[in-house]
């Protein structure tokens, strides 16, 4: 080895261990000061704040008078610095021990000391474009650690009136203004030009301070200024309330290059009516302002700071709480989520508080998830008693051939998508700053239009696909469900459910049948569903389905679940026909399905009525059923003879059997001995336009508890175009069907239940009538009570 070799190892062996045996002296130093502070009143803590009358000066005045209020109290000591490259110097250097600092500077000098750039081989410190010129070697002096973020500041760009700046390249030469040099709100606008494509050197700026800016905009001196500060700032108010300047939104293009190359900012709106004459929201991108602290990375200094800085962090936390509500500040503490990226990590301390209220937040879900699934149950409980719940219950087919299920589905996933995406995607994509954008495009990429220029985050893009795919099946079943509700023989989209004729095990002879219900007349426009069996003929399924409102469905009578759907309940009539002569229509016997047609009338109502809880057993022949337990349809059932009519007996309440072809047959030898009944039962059955058809209508209150003469006589007197013919009432019985009285004895009363039958031109004009009968009623009852007068003032009149 050369003696210069040697000399100079040595000198370099001598130089490191100097610098060891200043870094023991000064942390004996700093152990001696902590035992002369613990033995006397403890030193305040060093706060780095901003210029004098700035809000960052006001916001550490105010928090240092709640620090002092806390238990235990806190002093600190406020240091009014040049901005936020003053406060991060202080932290790195060790000068101050909490600051600060716009979450910009802070998260690039974190980046600087965490680089892998080292010294260099002449041993002079590496240095790179960071924030505040900060290098890499003042920054290794320390680890960043975040307290809390606090408030958001909103970057304004200000423009002269009326100029309209859709890019930078339209500044030229005219001044502009970016900040007051050291602050953060200049740095924040050196990145954003930079942004755009220029240095600072290219740009002619305007040397001054914030107020000289805003003078000089107010005479029209300055073209723009940039400023970083809370939205609905009063200064910017009141220069934009004088008409002289507004709020330009920043360009798209400038926008994504900044949230690209530095993830510390997000997109923000500032809002509309924010100021005076705003009527839209303003693009632009926000910064939020957070409290620091640096521990040295000297594991003696380190010990220091823990003893000093940790044990104010519990008070500076509840100090920034109580003045959190402070309109003057406007603070929103935050331990994550105020940034796309968020490198700093949380000191100890703030992190296990995070932890906690994290903690507490997620019992409180919990509780109310818990509450709300008690409610349910418990209402579900409350609803099954009630026999409410199934109310609404179909089938898994019914569900599948339904078209609202997929749309509704649609629109969950679309609503779905809009949420994640915008919460993914609003902070970092101009394009996507509010929930309609997210949900416009969220429609485009579910109805099949999928595109990655729009979002820009993977998972984002994988919530898009995902909606695609799902939005395209859904879209797919929607379809289908359309065209099998359109193929089928008759759209059931549009039935009407109430009011309706049900034909039970129709057979091909009863065609007359459906052209008498659809000849004119009460039932003419009602809806009719029609249950056929599999023998029925094509040709005769043809001539159905050319039927208006007429419904074909084909499945067995017999069963009740097939029933349930025809809603019997709310019909206006039920007919059951006999079999056929072929064996497969001889299958469906009248006698069962009526008992089908009860049943199905309590599983409709929700209530097992069909089911005896004393025999657990369905209804049959020989139990008595009562229409007063459920709602029953008047039903008539087409019998072979008188004998067979004794079956239905337990039925008679809400179901008439009619022996059809006796009455035929009656009727044809009635027609065949007096040639005029076949007109005359034409005429009445045949609903023309110039004949009289018979009616039954419920009386009104006042001709209750009246006799039949009273009735009748008032009938005959109603002022009617073609008037109308009393011929009888209609009196429910206790058990069985209702009795028939055809020119009754007068002196019968009216009972509540009756109904009138009477010959009309048709049934509008029989109500109107009835319902402007009470002062001839009341003109009829005085002339029987007094034939006398009545008698003189007929000869009077004649």
């Amino acid at each position: 080895m050369s003696p210069d070799n040697f000399l100079s190892r040595r000198r370099s062996d001598a130089a490191r261990l100097s610098r060891a045996l200043a870094s023991i002296a000064a942390a004996l130093c700093v152990l001696l000061l902590a035992v002369a502070a613990d033995a006397g009143e403890p030193a305040p803590l060093r706060f780095g704040a901003g210029a004098k009358g700035g809000g960052f000066a006001l916001l550490g005045e105010d928090l240092a008078r709640a620090a002092e209020a806390a238990r235990p109290p806190l002093r600190l000591e406020v240091a009014h610095t040049k901005g936020s490259c003053d406060n991060i110097r202080g932290l790195l250097r060790g000068e101050l021990d909490v600051a600060l600092v716009q979450y910009d500077v802070a998260a690039e000098a974190y980046n600087a000391g965490h680089s892998d750039v080292g010294l260099s081989d002449e041993g002079a410190p590496a240095t790179g474009g960071w924030m505040c010129a900060l290098t890499a070697e003042d920054a290794r002096r320390a680890d960043l650690q975040l307290i809390s973020a606090l408030s958001d500041g909103a970057v304004h760009m200000l423009v002269r009136r009326p100029v309209r700046l859709d890019s930078f390249d339209a500044i030229g030469d005219r001044p502009i203004y970016l900040g007051k040099r050291g602050s953060g709100s200049y740095e924040t606008a050196k990145v954003l030009v930079g942004a755009a494509g220029y240095t600072v050197d290219d740009l002619n700026l305007f040397a001054g301070s914030s107020d000289d800016a805003l003078t000089a905009l107010r005479e029209q001196r300055l073209l723009m200024m940039l400023r970083t500060t809370e939205r609905g700032d009063p200064d910017i108010a009141a220069v934009v309330a004088s008409g002289l300047a507004t709020v330009n939104p920043l360009p798209e293009d400038v926008l994504d290059r900044l949230i690209d190359g530095y993830p510390y900012y997000r997109i923000c709106p500032i809002e509309p009516r924010t100021y005076h004459g705003l009527d839209f929201a303003v693009p632009t991108v926000c910064v939020t302002t957070v409290l620091l602290s640096a521990r040295p990375r000297d594991p003696a200094l380190a010990l220091a700071h823990q003893q000093r800085v940790d044990a104010a962090v519990p008070a500076l936390l509840d100090g920034l709480r109580a003045i959190a509500h402070d309109p003057a500040h406007k603070l929103e503490l935050r331990a994550r989520g105020f940034a796309e990226s968020e490198p700093i990590p949380l000191h100890p301390l703030a992190a296990a508080r995070e932890s906690e209220a994290r903690w507490r937040g997620g019992l409180k879900v919990a509780l109310v998830l818990a509450l709300a699934l008690l409610a349910g149950l418990l209402l579900r409980r409350w609803l099954r008693r009630r026999g409410l719940l199934r109310r609404f219950g179909v089938g898994i087919e019914g569900h599948l051939s339904n078209p609202l299920v997929p749309f509704a589905g649609f629109a969950l996933i679309v609503g779905i998508s809009t949420f994640i995406v915008w919460l993914i995607e609003h902070d970092s994509n101009a394009r996507l700053r509010t929930l309609n954008d997210s949900f416009w495009e969220m429609n485009t990429l579910a109805t099949g239009n999928f595109s990655t220029e729009t979002i820009k985050s993977s998972t984002a893009r994988f919530v898009g696909a995902a909606a695609t795919i799902f939005g395209l099946g859904l879209l797919a079943w929607f379809t289908a469900a359309l065209t099998n509700i359109f193929a089928q023989d008759q759209t059931r989209l549009f039935q009407r459910l109430r009011g309706h004729l049900v034909v039970l095990n129709f057979r091909e002879d009863m065609l007359p049948l459906i052209r008498l219900l659809r000849s004119p007349g009460p039932a003419q426009h009602r809806p009719i569903h029609v249950m056929v069996s599999e023998s029925l003929p094509r040709r005769v399924r043809l001539q159905l389905a050319r039927v208006k409102s007429l419904t074909i469905h084909q499945e067995n009578p017999e069963v009740p679940e097939n029933l349930v759907g025809l809603r019997l309940s709310r019909a206006a009539r039920v007919i059951i026909l006999e079999g056929g002569a072929t064996r497969e229509a001889e299958i469906f016997h009248p006698l069962r399905i009526a008992r089908a047609v009860h049943h199905a009338c309590a599983l409709a109502a929700r209530r097992d009525h069909g089911v005896l809880a004393t025999t657990n057993r369905p209804a049959i022949a020989g139990d008595r059923l009562e229409p007063s337990a459920i709602a029953l349809p008047r039903t008539l059932v087409e019998t072979s003879d008188d004998a067979a009519g004794a079956l239905f007996d337990p039925f008679r309440a809400w179901l008439t059997p009619l022996n059809a072809r006796d009455l035929a047959h009656t009727w044809l030898a009635r027609a065949a001995t007096d040639p005029h009944f076949a007109d005359f039962f034409t005429s009445v059955v045949s609903f023309r336009d110039d004949n009289a058809e018979i009616y039954t209508v419920d009386p009104p209150t006042w001709l209750l508890g009246k006799t039949w003469r009273l009735v009748r006589r008032t009938l005959y007197a109603l002022e009617a175009p073609h008037g109308i013919i009393p011929l009888g009432i209609t009196r429910p019985a206790a058990a069985g069907p209702e009795s028939l009285l055809l020119n009754p004895d007068l002196a019968l009363v009216l009972r509540p239940g009756d109904r009138l039958i009477a010959l009309s031109e048709d049934a509008s004009e029989l109500t109107r009538a009835l319902r402007a009968s009470r002062r001839v009623a009341e003109a009829q009852e005085a002339a029987l009570q007094n034939p006398t007068a009545s008698t003189s003032l007929g000869r009077l009149r004649a």
